[in-house]
């Protein structure tokens, strides 16, 4: 037990003061930032700064102030400044850990007669490197924990899958707006689907896309669906990091796609005080502003608070006809944590957010010989009409994390959320314009009301069964999704490509096309065990899940009801070798419920997956590197393909195959230089299909290839120190444009690039992403086009104390 091994630590080493003897010399001085206030919470930022671990029974902190520290210094040096004046003194237990105590206390006493009693003896701080878990804040790049494949707070190595962290300070760095910008570096996931069109965030894992399956919040399902226009909608800068596990999780999470899941982790109230501000600028008349402040309301920091706010007045950084989308927010979370003693604590996360934008597809021109179509391209040319088109969507969140630790086997957790949804959209939408002078255009307008419950419960249990140990996790968690939408049709708008005239009076649509109201709710038990013997570690984990779908058609007065019930499971296998490499395999299964009915009105079954993978990865004893490679093999079944007998219906007999490679390398090679590479190879091919000319075919938007690597490096002395220069470059290959793979679209190759400079609190970046302004649009012959973002320029001053 970690209590007996400090224990037994402090006993056999002799009393000393400030300064004591180490176990091993540390030396390095640190950039300290520690600000002024309760003791605890000033030890808790000493642990999370130095990376080492601080032990002290928490009673001889209760009361306690220290000054604070700031600036270059040894731990030693560190320490002595922060306790100077409360009569604690300090030793080192190791060359990792320290521990604080009162020379004065009955343990000190006791310890001077040979005997400590381990009751007295209490741990806190960090436990891993810079104070990390699997939901908390990373410094710098390389983050080593996640939740994403677990649902507990595991070493990356040890996931049996191939798992990705984009940490705060990385989207610092890059300046992102969205979550797909957030994930423009990461391996398997395709992000340029959707263009830089504000209303989505269209991510692709693995050549399926997630959209409605695959999004995640605090291990929680955001609520999505590809057929409707609500959508969540997540503000990175309420966002502590972004966990990618590619590959399926319905093992953990119930119905998800086999791609993987993305889970964003909300920032968290912290014991440290702090505060921040930050002001953004930039072109395509972008203004915003932030804050975000927080820490303990109590000098034992059983109470914290986080309120974090955003607004943003901006255009669409969308290409030729930005002036007509605006991309403007409001966003304010407010979160508290209770936190009565060391074993428990309950945390509330609430949210609000505003958006008023828009959509951004241009007019689409088909070339055609004869009856073939033989290329697609996009128009610089808004369709729609700013008197017109709107895209008004407002949000609520409201989320409970609760834990309890009984005793070193017993913990429990219970996460609950509710969100919802209001939705206003409007729009003109036309044909594609095909070599004349008219653009047809009809107006539309959704209106949608999605609201959502979550409940996971949880109860983590670890025991040894002689040399084998167990981490067993045992959950149960239900949701339910409220969604009502109505879709309505006008008249006619056509538009002059030539000489077009914006600003018309487009007149309210009266024709109800659809009207539906669809209530799921899905109950799941699930299972896993983290069996290590040695060096190696195996998972097993299985689930059970019910789903039931009720959707009643307002317009034909018909409901349906699909009532669905599927067991997942997976296996892996891990070897922990001591030099940090970690070669794994491991099998996993999917399942997600399909809409709609075939002509004989029985209603669609889930889509199945199962993927095959095995990679490596490593993580060198003590360093700031996480290396990882994978290679699977993934197949989905019961996929939607054309009825062979029956036009305008479908049947489940198609199939889609994905295989591949990836790879990604985060590093901190030296003090101040980030580095992130990664690569895919994949081979995505429709392996079953009744629509003429899709068989074997790769299906529309989906690269071979992908590939970035993005580098950032500050001076960390001197005079120029603070001085931050960055870059990175994108490419996704070529895609095709149509499903008989006939029209092909460039491959595409994006640069970004960063300064920043730091100074005494204060951060002033500029960003520009796609530096030589590439322009190009991604098309596909059904769908229209979407512009890649064009150079953007964003200027950052933030202040933090």
């Amino acid at each position: 037990m970690l209590k007996a091994v400090l224990a037994a630590g402090l006993a056999a080493a002799p009393l000393a003061g400030a300064g004591a003897v180490r176990a091993q010399a540390v030396e390095e001085a640190t950039s300290f930032a520690v600000p002024a206030g309760p003791l605890s919470s000033a030890l808790v930022a000493f642990g999370r700064q130095s990376g080492l671990q601080v032990s002290y029974a928490p009673e001889i902190a209760t009361g306690k102030a220290s000054r604070g520290v700031a600036g270059p210094l040894s731990p030693d040096g560190a320490l002595e400044r922060l306790l100077a004046g409360t009569g604690l003194l300090w030793r080192w237990a190791n060359d990792t850990t320290i521990t604080v105590y009162d020379p004065t206390s009955a343990a000190m006493t006791a310890n001077a007669q040979g005997t400590v009693p381990l009751d007295e003896i209490q741990v806190t701080g960090t436990g891993t490197k810079s104070g990390e878990t699997a939901w908390g804040p990373v410094e710098g790049y390389v983050a080593t924990r996640s939740a994403a494949g677990s649902k507990s707070d595991t070493p990356i190595v040890e996931v049996p899958q191939s798992v990705s962290v984009v940490t705060r300070d990385q989207m610092r760095d890059r300046a992102v707006q969205t979550v797909t910008e957030a994930l423009q570096y990461t391996p398997g996931v395709l992000t340029m689907a959707g263009g830089k069109d504000p209303r989505f965030d269209v991510i692709y894992l693995r050549g399926f896309n997630t959209q409605g399956s695959g999004g995640y919040r605090d291990g929680m399902r955001e609520f999505a669906d590809a057929n409707y226009f609500s959508s969540w909608r997540t503000e990175p800068y309420g966002l502590e990091r972004i966990d990618v596990m590619r590959g399926p999780g319905s093992v953990l999470y119930g119905q998800t796609g086999p791609g993987g899941v993305i889970d964003k982790i909300s920032k968290r109230p912290t014991v440290e005080r702090f505060a921040e501000i930050v002001g953004t600028f930039g072109n395509f008349d972008l203004f915003q502003g932030a804050f975000d402040v927080g820490g303990a309301a109590d000098p034992e920091g059983k109470y914290q608070f986080r309120l974090t706010g955003l607004a943003r007045d901006s255009d669409a950084q969308i290409a030729h006809f930005s002036q007509f989308v605006p991309d403007d927010r409001l966003y304010v979370a407010p979160a508290f944590t209770w936190q009565p003693t060391a074993d428990t604590k309950w945390t509330l996360l609430t949210e609000y957010q505003h958006d008023k934008i828009g959509n951004a597809f241009p007019v689409s021109r088909l070339r055609t010989s004869g009856t073939t179509v033989t290329a697609v391209t996009a128009l610089p040319l808004y369709l729609g009409d700013p008197n017109w088109n709107k895209f008004d969507q407002e949000q609520y969140r409201v989320a409970s994390l609760f834990e309890h630790r009984f005793n070193d086997v017993l913990t429990v957790k219970q996460n609950m959320a509710f969100t919802s949804i209001t939705l206003d959209y409007r729009y003109l939408t036309g044909a594609v314009y095909n070599n004349g002078t008219t653009a047809a255009r009809v107006a539309r307008q959704s209106e949608d009301k999605a609201d959502t419950y979550t409940l996971d419960n949880q109860a983590h249990v670890k025991f040894a069964t002689g040399p084998v140990s167990h981490a067993v996790l045992v959950g149960f968690d239900y949701q339910m999704l409220g969604l009502d939408t109505v879709f309505k049709g006008g008249g006619s708008y056509p538009l002059n490509v030539a000489d077009p005239v914006y600003g018309i009076a487009v007149q309210p649509v009266t024709t109800v096309l659809t009207s539906t109201d669809q209530n799921l709710r899905q109950a799941g038990l699930y299972a896993q065990d983290q069996i290590r013997l040695d060096k190696w570690l195996l998972t097993l984990g299985v689930r059970h899940d019910s789903a039931e779908l009720e959707s009643a058609n307002r317009v034909t007065n018909a409901t349906t009801t699909a009532s669905d019930t599927a067991t997942t499971k997976r296996v892996g296998l891990t070897y922990l070798f001591d030099n940090g490499v970690a070669p794994y395999a491991s099998w996993a299964t999917s399942f997600l419920p399909t809409t709609g009915t075939d002509y004989s009105g029985d209603p669609f079954k889930p889509t199945t997956g199962r993927q095959y993978e095995i990679g490596v990865k490593w993580q060198p004893p003590g360093s700031r590197t996480l290396v990882t490679f994978a290679a699977f093999d993934i197949v989905q079944q019961n996929v939607l393909t054309a009825d062979p007998v029956h036009t305008n219906y479908n049947v489940q007999t198609g199939e889609v195959s994905s295989r591949g490679l990836e790879f990604q390398a985060t590093t901190t090679p030296l003090a101040g230089f980030d580095v992130v590479l990664s690569a895919s190879i994949q081979d995505v091919e429709v392996t079953g299909s009744n629509k003429a000319g899709e068989l074997g075919n790769v299906p529309v938007l989906i690269p071979e290839q992908q590939a970035a690597a993005w580098a950032k490096y500050t001076i960390q002395s001197g005079v120029l120190a603070g001085l931050g220069v960055g870059a990175g470059v994108r490419y996704v290959g070529p895609t095709w444009a149509d499903y008989t793979n006939t029209i092909r679209n460039d491959a595409q190759t994006v640069v970004d690039a960063a300064l920043s400079y730091d100074w005494k609190g204060a951060r002033f970046a500029l960003n520009v992403t796609n530096l030589f302004d590439r322009e190009q649009a991604i098309c596909t012959t059904s769908g229209g086009c979407q512009w890649i973002s064009p150079r953007t320029v964003v200027g950052s001053v933030r202040y933090r104390w």
